[in-house]
């Protein structure tokens, strides 16, 4: 049983979250409710909850601090974060304080028990693997394969602790002075069989061409297709030899496969502790590979100088993106986001951390236009839009601006499908409308408002069914009963201009002139004659 703590300084909602949760989760009992994040982080240091749920926006302390400053007391809880979808911008620093996952409001009830079982089976994980390590330490006298590989992902994970040094010296692996790692990724679709084979390739490249020089582990990576290497020397040789040897061993390798193989490889640096800090900075010059291409051997010394500046939308694209975002204009996106990306790949000082703040900025544009939209906002952003892991999926620069293309028109269909409903003539109902009140002042924004249509849309649809636009067809139906009135009544020409809905006598002249050729008073003496 995962003991829980919801946190939300809206009364009901905390408490309604706690009965669903204890309805529809049987692993999880919830052991308090805290209407403030002062309260729950007293609450939390006390009862050492197994999960935390919380709202990101509360008045005393929010989420995001309450967050933090539990992690600073060393409580080693899950958190679960509910934000709305005007606040992912917000949200986005959970994810840097190791968020666990992130429920949309309102919520639903499918959503809230999917993220507690996924965060369930990661607690259950964590806990079947700190017992298998147990088991293994108490049944191997000696310290095995499997042993030296829990303890090596512990190191790149970042929990190495100080009192497991002296049996890490014990294994000759770690008696080595200096340690260098790379990553390798082997990118080839969803072909699992393939992926399996070219790995049995890479472990007999690195037989070849490193085992005889330096101490050698290999690991599979977090990703499928993705393996590390860690190598062990009593002496740091000159990182061009390392980034050769690597080189050769990526040539090869992707020479077996039909994919492409790109490398991240980090520094030399002393001491075990030293194997987490060379694995960030391969990771780091691995996510290069969009910029770089994905078939390169990127060092993290080449790129670690790199003086990079947020990459900015220059104002006339920004302005040009939001009106054909607002008129639904997919080709227009498209263009817009193609030029912004020739003035992106421009950039010599271009980062994978501007890349994810172009990302975002963009797709936020498409996001503020959605405002009734906030149960179909995932199908379109995806869980982890706002980390950095999330975009490395792509490969090449082409991949991602495609995808954002696809993003931003697949919001713009769905605005416009949510337009009008099924079956319902618009154009006919408000036709009718202004037949009956175009002596009101009827704009094409409040013909929006009261048929609950998109104006840009409407606009299009408008002239689409009839031939002409909203207020052509507006402006016809006025100056005909302008001409009706002007022979058949002594109406003065400021009375039925008001009549018709022109308040200005002198627009309406001008307007009537236009339209008929002459001035109302010409129109009058003609017919009269």
């Amino acid at each position: 049983m995962y003991r829980v703590l919801v946190v939300d300084d809206e009364e009901m909602i905390a408490e309604g979250l706690a009965l669903l949760i204890g309805r529809i989760v049987p692993e999880c009992k919830v052991i308090a409710v805290a209407y403030d994040g002062t309260e729950g982080y007293e609450i939390a240091v006390e009862e050492k909850p197994d999960i935390i749920l919380t709202d990101v926006r509360m008045y005393e302390m929010d989420g995001i601090e309450m967050i933090r400053r539990i992690k600073a007391a060393g409580l080693e809880s899950r958190y679960i974060i509910l934000s709305g979808y005007a606040e992912f911008e917000y949200a986005k620093q959970g994810i840097i304080l190791g968020v666990e996952d992130y429920i949309t409001k309102p919520v639903e009830e499918e959503e809230l028990y999917k993220t507690f079982e996924k965060v369930c089976m990661s607690i259950r994980q964590e806990k079947q693997n700190i017992c298998q390590m147990e088991e293994l330490k108490e049944t191997v006298g000696e310290y095995s394969q499997s042993v030296k590989e829990y303890y090596m992902r512990d190191i790149l994970e970042g929990q190495f602790f100080p009192e497991n040094h002296l049996q890490l010296q014990q294994m000759e692996f770690f008696r080595n002075q200096s340690f260098l790692c790379a990553v390798f990724e082997y990118n080839n679709g969803e072909d699992e069989k393939e992926k399996e084979a070219i790995r049995e390739i890479f472990q007999k490249q690195c037989q070849m061409h490193i085992e005889k020089q330096y101490d050698v582990e290999i690991l599979t990576g977090k990703e499928k297709g993705q393996w590390i290497m860690v190598l062990g020397s009593s002496k740091q040789t000159e990182l061009r030899k390392v980034k050769n040897f690597m080189g050769k061993i990526r040539f090869y390798t992707q020479e077996q496969g039909n994919g492409t193989v790109c490398t991240g490889i980090g520094l030399w640096h002393k001491r075990i502790e030293g194997i987490r800090k060379s694995y960030v900075e391969a990771m780091c010059a691995l996510n290069y590979k969009m910029i770089n291409g994905p078939e390169s051997s990127i060092s993290y010394d080449e790129i670690r100088n790199i003086d990079s500046k947020p990459a900015r939308i220059p104002e006339k694209e920004v302005q040009e993106l939001e009106r054909c975002i607002n008129e639904m204009d997919n080709e227009g996106c498209k263009k817009v986001i193609e030029k912004i990306f020739r003035k992106v790949n421009a950039d010599e000082a271009l980062s994978p951390e501007n890349l994810q703040v172009l990302t975002i900025n963009l797709i936020l544009f498409g996001i503020r236009k959605m405002p009734f939209m906030q149960l179909q906002i995932n199908e379109y952003l995806g869980k982890n839009i706002l980390s950095l892991e999330n975009i490395t999926r792509f490969n090449t620069m082409e991949q991602l601006k495609n995808w954002i293309i696809n993003v931003i028109c697949g919001m713009n269909d769905l605005m416009m499908e949510q337009n009008l409903p099924e079956k319902r003539d618009v154009v006919k109902e408000v036709r009718e409308y202004i037949n009956k009140n175009f002596s009101q002042d009827i704009s094409l924004a409040d013909i929006s408002e009261k048929f609950f249509i998109n104006p840009y849309y409407f606009s299009q649809l408008f002239k689409k069914k009839t031939g002409e636009t909203y207020q052509s067809y507006l402006t016809g139906i006025r100056i005909a009963r302008a001409k009706k009135l002007l022979k058949e009544t002594d109406l003065k020409i400021y009375e039925i201009s008001e009549m018709i809905g022109y308040k200005d006598v002198n627009h309406f002249s001008r307007v009537f002139e236009k339209r008929e050729g002459m001035k109302p008073s010409s129109y009058r003496k003609a017919h009269m004659e």
